[in-house]
């Protein structure tokens, strides 16, 4: 298991989102709160990091996690939350409108690196980029790149021109204090 860090971060954005699933076993709907932190005083995180804050719209693990990290953050700012906190999920909008006023507040982040590899290739046509990938099998015809999630992506060999494996470094907000 990887080595968990803290690192001391101030809130700089906040942005209320929405994914519609488009595969039969995912939720139809998910709303909930982009959160993005400027870490302070860490000499091996320098860029912002990404979290998101799911709110739902019904009761389910992710939901209520989500919902714990709006109220932590609310709390961290000295904001009053709201007397019904459960009354803020599937309600981004409301969310995203309280903790903007929590904008420039310091907590302190215990994250979780998490790695995954990317494939890129450039071809005649332009660039495809493939994220999650498992691993890269190689034919006379083409390159068959397998994914973590989804179907297999096919590129014709002749058409590519360069190609490069590439690991992306993420940190994963796992607490805010």
């Amino acid at each position: 298991m990887p080595a968990r860090r803290h690192v001391s971060a101030v809130l700089i954005g906040v942005e209320a989102q929405t994914f519609v699933g488009r595969e039969p076993n995912l939720e139809p709907e998910t709303v909930g709160v982009a959160l993005r932190f400027q870490p302070q005083r860490s000499r091996s995180i320098l860029e912002p990091i990404d979290d998101f804050a799911d709110l739902g719209p019904e009761h389910c693990i992710p939901s209520v996690a989500g919902l714990g990290k709006v109220l932590r953050l609310l709390k961290a700012a000295r904001i009053a939350a709201p007397e019904e906190p459960e009354a803020l999920l599937g309600r981004a909008d409301d969310a995203a409108k309280l903790l903007s006023q929590a904008v420039g507040t310091q907590v302190l982040l215990e994250l979780r690196p998490r790695s995954t590899v990317r494939f890129v290739a450039w071809t005649e046509d332009g660039v495809e980029v493939v994220e999650g990938v498992r691993d890269v099998l190689e034919t006379h015809e083409e390159f068959v790149v397998l994914r973590n999630a989804g179907l297999p992506v096919r590129i014709p060999r002749e058409s590519v021109l360069r190609r490069q494996r590439e690991a992306v470094r993420t940190f994963e907000v796992v607490d805010i204090a």
